[in-house]
């Protein structure tokens, strides 16, 4: 699994700042469904409303992977959005998240699921992605930042 893969600058949100993760994921999910990715919006928001209920999604670093199962999705979809000022997520190591990776599909992709959640585990752990990440402006600058990164840890 590879973020070059499956990430291009539509599936990339930079923003400034959210109050709350509830209203990331409101933002996030009539986002979606204005670029007719899903028709429920408040379906979406409400499951990852209730998986961020459920444990934190953060992973530390400074980035979160909030991950959902619906039927809403045909296919295995990520989106990055780069939160600049940072989002209380209630991570293990206190700190703040600027990216976060948002993992969707249908039950079926249980196991593609696991393997971006390590993938990106490994990507945000062993490289600087998210202090260079803070800094972009575009999310093509955000992509190549993700992407020069995802290349690192090949070597």
């Amino acid at each position: 699994m590879r973020l070059k893969d499956i990430l291009t600058p539509d599936n990339i949100l930079v923003v400034d700042s959210y109050p709350d993760t509830g209203s990331l994921y409101a933002d996030f999910a009539f986002f979606l469904h204005r670029q007719g990715v899903i028709r429920e919006w408040e379906k979406v928001k409400r499951l990852f409303i209730k998986r961020e209920g459920v444990q934190s999604t953060a992973i530390g670093k400074g980035a979160a992977s909030p991950h959902i199962y619906t039927d809403e999705f045909k296919e295995f979809i990520v989106y990055l959005v780069s939160i600049r000022q940072g989002l209380d997520f209630k991570a293990p190591d206190g700190d703040k998240v600027f990216l976060v990776f948002l993992i969707m599909s249908d039950e079926r992709d249980v196991g593609r699921h696991l393997k971006t959640l390590a993938h990106i585990a490994r990507l945000v752990t062993g490289t600087q992605v998210v202090m260079a990440g803070k800094t972009a402006r575009t999310p093509e600058e955000l992509l190549a930042i993700v992407l020069q990164a995802e290349a690192a840890l090949a070597l």
